[in-house]
C-alpha cells in the first residue's frame, strides 16, 4: 500500500466538477502566461498552506463542513479544490495586471491574498478550538519555531559549504526546506508526543525503523523521519540550482510542488494540533 489512509476519490459530480475547474483554471493560465521565477514560489507557499487548513477543517474533532461540500475537502479532492481556486485568483489577478501594465505584481499580490485568507482560516480554526474547550497553542508553536530554526541552520550550512546554490536558489530554497522541516517536525511531534499514527506508508516505515534502534526510548521515532526530510530537501536544491537558473519558470513550478508536498501535510498536522490540549 502506497496511498494514505483515508485516500478515496470523491463521488462522480465532485470528480467531474473538479476535473473541469482543473482543465479550464490550467488553459486559462497557460494562455496568459504570467510572469515566473522564483517569486512565485514564495507566494505559492501560503496557498499549500490553505490546503493543509482546509483538509484538517474536515477532519475529526473539527468537521466544520456542511456534508454537501465534505467530498471537496477530503484527500485527494482538497488538492484539486485548492488548485481551482488559487488558478482563478491568479487568473483574475494576471488580467488586472495586464490591464494596468504592472503584471510584475502580480505574484506579490497573489502571495498576499493567499495569506489573507490562509489567515481567515487558522483564526476560524482557532476560535473553533476555544469553542470546543480543545485549544492548545504549545505544540503548534513549538513545531512552527523548531522548523524555523532547523531550516535556518540546514540553509546556513549549505551556504558555508557551496553559497553560489543558496545565492542562486535565494527564494525557492528557504520555502522547500523550511516546508519539509516543518512536515518532518510536526509528524515527529504528533508521533512522539501527541501520540497520532501516521497515515501515509513511508513515513510509517520510516518511523518504525526509527522505533528499532537503540536511541528509541530516549528521543523516539520522529526525529530519523524529520532528518529524511531535511536531507530529501537540501537533495532537490543542491541538484536543482543550475536547472532553475537555466530554466527558471519550469524549475520554479516544479520546486514550489516539491515543497507543497511538505508544507501542505504539515500545515494540516498543526491545525489538528490546536484541537490536542496538553
Amino acid at each position: 500500500m502506497v496511498l494514505p489512509t483515508g485516500f478515496g476519490l470523491p463521488p462522480v459530480p465532485y470528480l467531474a466538477a473538479l476535473a473541469g475547474g482543473t482543465l479550464v483554471v490550467s488553459a486559462l493560465l497557460v494562455a496568459l502566461d504570467p510572469p515566473i521565477d522564483q517569486r512565485i514560489v514564495v507566494a505559492l507557499a501560503p496557498w499549500m498552506a490553505i490546503g493543509g487548513t482546509l483538509h484538517a477543517l474536515g477532519q475529526p474533532p473539527i468537521e466544520v463542513y456542511d456534508p454537501v461540500l465534505r467530498p471537496l475537502f477530503g484527500t485527494p479532492s482538497v488538492y484539486f479544490t485548492t488548485y481551482v481556486t488559487l488558478g482563478t485568483v491568479w487568473v483574475l489577478l494576471s488580467l488586472f495586471g495586464v490591464r494596468r501594465g504592472h503584471d510584475e505584481t502580480v505574484s506579490r499580490n497573489l502571495g498576499l491574498t493567499g495569506t489573507g485568507i490562509l489567515t481567515v482560516l487558522l483564526v476560524l480554526a482557532a476560535i473553533t478550538a476555544l469553542r470546543s474547550e480543545l485549544l492548545a497553542l504549545v505544540w503548534p508553536t513549538v513545531a512552527v519555531v523548531g522548523a524555523v530554526v532547523l531550516s535556518a541552520i540546514t540553509l546556513l550550512l549549505v551556504a558555508l559549504w557551496r553559497t553560489p546554490i543558496i545565492v542562486r536558489t535565494r527564494y525557492a530554497a528557504p520555502v522547500v526546506v523550511f516546508a519539509h522541516a516543518f512536515d518532518g517536525v510536526s509528524t515527529a511531534i504528533g508521533t512522539d508526543v501527541i501520540g497520532v499514527g501516521e497515515r501515509s506508508p513511508v513515513p510509517r516505515a520510516i518511523m518504525d525503523f526509527a522505533g528499532t534502534l537503540p536511541t528509541a526510548p530516549l528521543i523516539g521515532e520522529g526525529w530519523l523521519f524529520a532528518l529524511v526530510k531535511l536531507v530529501v530537501a537540501v537533495a532537490v536544491v543542491v541538484l536543482m540550482h543550475q536547472y532553475l537558473e537555466d530554466e527558471p519558470a519550469e524549475g520554479s513550478l516544479l520546486l514550489a510542488f516539491i515543497a507543497a508536498v511538505g508544507l501542505g501535510p504539515a500545515t494540516n498536522n498543526v491545525v489538528l494540533f490546536l484541537f490536542t490540549p496538553v
